[in-house]
């Protein structure tokens, strides 16, 4: 807790109670001037997430949500900015929701998720970012999220959910009766999802000139938070492939060829993994975790292993607050990884300077 002073400062208290007594009518007109929030006030917010740099560090690519009060729905697109500033410019225009702006390693182009063809779910794009037309990669019954560019920008990664129900193009088809669901599992639905039991999502990889994407990940598994090791050769991914997975909330780092083949577990299966990222040299392996097998609720650390695999271990133990997620840990060159921390309501930056020393940017509050 901050030490309390034992007595105000007296120019301190003289110069809060002149403003007080200089400025009523100010005062007096803030008070007037405000109101209770109203539902039409929600059309107006505009709700800006996933800030991304370009690689040259020159610009910054976000999202921009909005609820449309003619559609009752909350639309995106993609915005730019410089980092010196200056006024936003639009960048796509999809009619619902682009979202995900990822730069291309070289920053010509950039990738995003787009529901532009409203009878589709989202499928991956990309774009040049001097301007043009938005090209399509994918076109996958259950569309796609969580695209990640390879370190030499020939190809990208995503995530896209495999089988399933379909329904029937024909309207004859479609009245007849859906099949029996057959459930086996007892995490078979999730909310804003439904039920997913029959949906596994998978690591994808597609050429970023165009092509059929080629399934990486397969089975009774659900796959997520894909990254490229520096090489490109392999994967990183996150999945729950053990017995108990559905008796504990535990997840595993594994890797896997980005060409495809038998995937390798890393970690001990000892809590819960996310979000991880390879160090420069590709010897080890950042992510968020948990401890234990079942940790919602618990803090999370962030941890490390070796790529050959082994136990993790936490980097900043003593440090008492959770890395923010879902966004990755960053591993600069110079082998110091910066991270995100929740902390008394903010999202503050934090970076490991050594092994177990957690610094946090910036000045302290």
């Amino acid at each position: 807790m901050p030490r309390r002073r034992s007595e105000p400062r007296p120019a301190a208290s003289d110069r809060r109670r002149a403003a007080r007594t200089a400025r009523p009518a100010a005062s007096e007109r803030s008070m007037t001037s405000r109101r209770p929030m109203e539902p039409r006030d929600l059309a107006r917010i505009r709700f800006v997430s996933d800030p991304q740099i370009s690689p040259d560090g020159a610009r910054v690519a976000f999202v921009v949500t909005q609820l449309s009060e003619a559609r009752d729905e909350y639309l995106s697109n993609i915005w730019m900015v410089d980092v010196t500033g200056g006024e936003p410019r639009r960048f796509t225009t999809g009619p619902k929701r682009d979202t995900a702006p990822r730069w291309s390693p070289d920053g010509v182009r950039l990738a995003f998720v787009s529901e532009r063809d409203t009878d589709k779910k989202p499928q991956l794009y990309v774009m040049r970012t001097d301007g043009g037309e938005p090209r399509r990669l994918t076109d996958l019954a259950n569309g796609i999220s969580d695209p990640v560019w390879s370190p030499d920008g020939t190809r990208l990664a995503f995530v896209a959910r495999v089988g399933g129900w379909q329904e029937p193009e024909s309207e004859h088809e479609r009245k007849k009766s859906r099949p029996a669901r057959v459930i086996t599992s007892l995490k078979y639905r999730w909310n804003a999802e439904g039920f997913t039991y029959d949906r596994r999502p998978h690591v994808f990889v597609v050429s970023a000139e165009g092509g059929a994407p080629t399934q990486i990940t397969d089975g009774d598994y659900a796959d997520a938070d894909p990254a490229w090791s520096p090489d490109g050769t392999q994967l990183a991914f996150v999945s729950a492939r053990h017995a108990t997975r559905d008796e504990d909330d535990q997840a595993d780092v594994w890797l896997v060829s980005s060409a495809g083949g038998e995937p390798r577990r890393v970690t001990d299966t000892s809590g819960t993994a996310s979000v991880p990222t390879f160090s420069p040299d590709g010897a080890e392996i950042a992510f968020a975790r948990r401890v234990g097998a079942n940790s919602v609720g618990d803090n999370v650390q962030l941890s490390a292993v070796p790529a050959t695999g082994g136990a993790p271990r936490a980097l900043a133990p003593s440090l008492d607050r959770s890395p923010a997620g879902p966004i990755r840990p960053i591993w600069c060159r110079d082998g110091r990884i910066v991270f995100p921390v929740e902390d008394r309501g903010d999202v503050v930056l934090y970076r490991i300077a050594a092994p177990s020393v957690a610094t946090r940017e910036g000045r302290d509050p």
